[in-house]
Parts: C-alpha cells; sequence; structure tokens
C-alpha cells in the first residue's frame, strides 16, 4: 500500500456517517496533501493542549503528598485539566469548525460535513473566507453497497474539483 493513495482492506459500515465521514475526509487530506504541502498549525495547537492536559492529569494522579495535604494540588491540576480541554473544545468548535484541509500557503481550504442520517457529502473549497465552490455528493457515488470505498473515483473529483475552484480563484 502506498501514502499516495488510501485502500480499505475492510468494508466501511455506510450506516455508520461519522465512519463514512472519516473515510472520506483521509482520503481527502491524503489527496491535496500530494499536490497541495498542508497547514499542521492547529493539529500542533491541539496537540499540545493535550499533552498539557494529560500533564496536569498526571501530576494530579502521581502527587506524592497523601490525599488531604494534597487537595490544593489537585484542585489546580484538575482545573488546569479542565481548562486545557475547554480550549481544545473551544478551537475545535469555534476555529477549525468543518475544515478538513487548510493549504499550508493558506491560500485555501477545505470543508466537509456529512450529517447524521444523511446519504449526501458536503464539499466547500474556501478562499479568503469566500465559498468558491460548493456541491453535494452521494456516498453512493464512491461506496459499494457492501460499504468498499472507490478511493480512485473520489481521489479524480476532488482533484477536479480543487483545480477547477481555484482556477476560479485566480479570474
Amino acid at each position: 500500500m502506498s501514502d499516495s493513495t488510501l485502500e480499505l482492506a475492510y468494508p466501511v459500515e455506510i450506516g455508520d456517517t461519522v465512519q463514512v465521514k472519516q473515510c472520506l475526509d483521509e482520503s481527502l487530506i491524503t489527496t491535496l496533501d500530494a499536490t497541495y504541502p498542508r497547514s499542521i498549525r492547529l493539529d500542533t495547537i491541539k496537540v499540545s493542549l493535550m499533552i498539557a492536559a494529560c500533564l496536569f492529569a498526571l501530576i494530579a494522579q502521581f502527587t506524592p503528598e497523601p490525599f488531604p495535604e494534597s487537595r490544593l494540588t489537585l484542585g489546580i491540576c484538575v482545573s488546569l485539566y479542565f481548562v486545557c480541554s475547554g480550549l481544545l473544545q473551544a478551537v475545535t468548535t469555534f476555529v477549525e469548525k468543518d475544515t478538513v484541509f487548510t493549504a499550508q500557503d493558506k491560500s485555501f481550504e477545505v470543508r466537509t460535513d456529512l450529517k447524521r442520517f444523511e446519504s449526501d457529502y458536503s464539499f466547500k473549497v474556501v478562499v479568503n473566507e469566500k465559498v468558491v465552490f460548493s456541491e453535494n455528493w452521494s456516498i453512493g457515488l464512491f461506496f459499494t453497497e457492501d460499504g468498499y470505498f472507490w478511493n480512485e473515483g473520489f481521489e479524480a473529483k476532488v482533484k477536479e474539483v480543487v483545480t477547477q475552484a481555484l482556477g476560479k480563484k485566480k479570474e
């Protein structure tokens, strides 16, 4: 299996929209990352917040003082853990939103959505906070009835659409 293609050795449960969206989004990232370098700034921020939260949890768990004397340390660590978790949730909800891919030079981003119990995968190319391309694709175009993913067809569609959208941007 090469890095440029995503191949599934098992079928995806097409009734599970989270699993279907994850499969499509991962293929999209793999496809675009081969042509356009991806910005990992938000990923780095999120991982840093997760590491900080884990460190606070470790300090709270393994503090050498017995319980009654360690209440202040535990209270501070638990509070800081929830602050880190809250910041992580805020970054995911309000900053990242439904963005799946951001080009390293910030020239464009791709946003996707697959609502629960729906079969239409929403695909948007955004340049400077303006949607330059938006389309809904049926997941039936890329999955068999058994749930096997047609990666080559999805990759071709993504490349075609992004190239077309970025061509519009220059006009």
